[in-house]
Formats: C-alpha cells, structure tokens, sequence
C-alpha cells in the first residue's frame, strides 16, 4: 500500500513539473502584476481605533490603527520585493518574503473586517518559488551560467503541494455551505444569499437581477448541489492530475459566472490556475515550433 502511495505521489509530481520556461513567464508575470496593480492598504490609517477588529490569528494583537508610515513601508517593500522578482535575483528567498509581505497586508485589511477570497494568490510565490521559477530567464540563471553551474532544474513537487492548498481552500469553502443547509432539497440557497444583495443594494453582476427572475425551483438548486461539487471535490482529484486540471477548468467557468451574477472577480486567479496548465500549454508551443521549422524546409525541397 505505501509503495503503491509512493508511486501515485511520484507520477503526480512529475505530470504537474512545469517547463522552466512557462514558469519564467509566470515569474515575471506575477511580478508586473504587483507592480502594476498593487492593492491598497493605505485607506486603513483613515480609520478610527474603534473599526478594528482583527481575525484570530497572527494579527489577533492589533488593538490600534497602523500608522501611515508602516503601510508605505509595507507598499514599498512590497513593490521592490515584486521588481526583484522579474529581474530573478535571489528567486527563492524573494519569492518567500512577497509572500509574507503580501500576506502582512492582506492580515491588516482583514483586521477591519475586510475579507476577501485571494489567500491563494498570495501564496502563488512560495509554491513556484521552490518549483523553479527563478531557472530560467532571471538574474540568477545568469550568475549559474557564468560560474559554470549547472542550469537550475524545476520541480514538480512544490506545485504538487499547491494543488493540495487549493484543493483544501476549496474543499474548506464547500464544508460552511454544506453545514448552512445548502444541500437542504428544500432550500434555494444561491437564489437567497443573489436577492440578499440586490436587496441591500450590494455590488453585482451584469446578470444577477436577470438572473432572479428565473422562478424554477429545480433550476437553484442545481445551482446550489453544483457550487458544492465545483468547490468540494477538487480536493479529492489532487493525485490524477487530468482530473484535477479538468476540474480546475470547470472551477474557472465557476468563477465566471460567479462574477457575472455577484460581481465577484476572481482574475487573479488566472496567475494561481496557470501553472496546471503548463504541459499543454508548451505541448502547443514545441507544435507550433515544429510547423514553422518545417515550413522553410519543405520550401527548400521545393
């Protein structure tokens, strides 16, 4: 049995290894996405100390506004963490501290009972920082190359360990809905919590009202039995990664219409998904590469 686990872990590692090259493009990727579209934390120092409310945690001890100063710092070393990381100097260590810094302050906005669903993305750097994506087109490939090392190889376990975070994410978001009632047969749940926020006038989708005036019974509750599915069972398809991919690409339709009935974006995930996608994507890449270097040498023949 432990044998048979070691050999479903071991092929499941090696399918989600990702080329050096798509993790590369990530890399930087990711890195101009925080340097271009960073999230503002320094709305928080407007605040009054009677707004804080912190999560249990790491930051259950904050009692008080952060000053300014501390949230620039935090933007700063969050911007220079981000530039560090498109040149690729330093990869591994640079991707753990973004990390930790984007986690700060996301940690400080949840503090005002700010809450959002991007822990994921956030954790994108750690993962595919220990995956290898400072191996190629970085600093650090450089430096490698020049000393005569031998080029740095990626990794199919750190990426393996991610699918199980986000399977555990998910299956951690489905386990509230189902404890709520919403596998009750005789509960429309998704229809409720789509009218709670037109009645409060709360951010939605171009769909939502259209959306509320289907009047079908069986049609939410397929809603509510296939938002659990989308969300519970991705867990569970971690080790056949055909499955999981396959799952990954329902769940991004799930986040589509998510978005369009609530207004919910879910675009960074583009940069958490991606790396599944890795070995068809570069499948697509070496064909194309294929086509246009037997183009000329059929033209020769000619």
């Amino acid at each position: 049995m432990i044998t048979f686990l070691e050999r479903t872990v071991a092929r499941a590692a090696a399918s989600y290894q990702a080329d050096g090259r798509f993790l590369a493009a990530l890399r930087i990727a990711y890195g101009a996405w925080i340097i271009f579209l960073p999230v503002d934390i320094t709305w928080i120092a407007g605040l009054p100390d009677d707004f804080v409310n912190p999560r249990p945690g790491l930051f259950g001890f904050i009692h008080s506004v952060p000053p300014i100063e501390l949230l620039v710092a935090i933007s700063v070393v969050r911007f220079v963490l981000a530039v560090l990381l498109v040149i690729g100097i330093a990869t591994i260590p640079v991707s753990l501290f973004l990390t930790l810094t984007i986690m700060a302050a996301a940690g400080l906005s949840y503090s005002f009972s700010k809450v959002d669903h991007f822990i994921l993305f956030e954790l994108v750097p750690v993962f595919l920082g220990l995956a290898g994506w400072g191996s190629r087109w970085s600093l650090d490939a450089v430096i490698r190359r020049r000393r005569g090392r031998t080029p740095a190889v990626t990794r199919g376990v750190p990426i393996l360990l991610f699918a199980f975070t986000i399977g555990w994410g998910m299956l951690s978001a489905a386990a509230p809905k189902i404890a709520g009632g919403w596998l009750d047969p005789t509960r429309d749940a998704t229809r409720g919590y789509l009218a709670k926020d037109i009645a409060a006038d709360d951010k939605l989708g171009a769909l939502g009202p259209w959306m509320l005036t289907f009047d079908n019974h069986l049609f939410w509750k397929a809603l509510d039995y296939a938002t659990i599915a989308a969300e519970g069972l991705l867990f569970f398809f971690v080790l056949t990664p055909l499955l999981f991919r396959c799952w990954l690409a329902l769940l991004s339709c799930f986040h589509i219409a998510v978005f369009l009935t609530l207004g919910i974006s879910f675009i960074d995930y583009t940069l958490v998904y991606a790396v599944f996608f890795a070995p068809a994507v570069m499948w697509v890449v070496r064909r194309a590469s294929i086509g246009r270097a037997v183009e000329p040498s059929q033209e020769l023949r000619a």
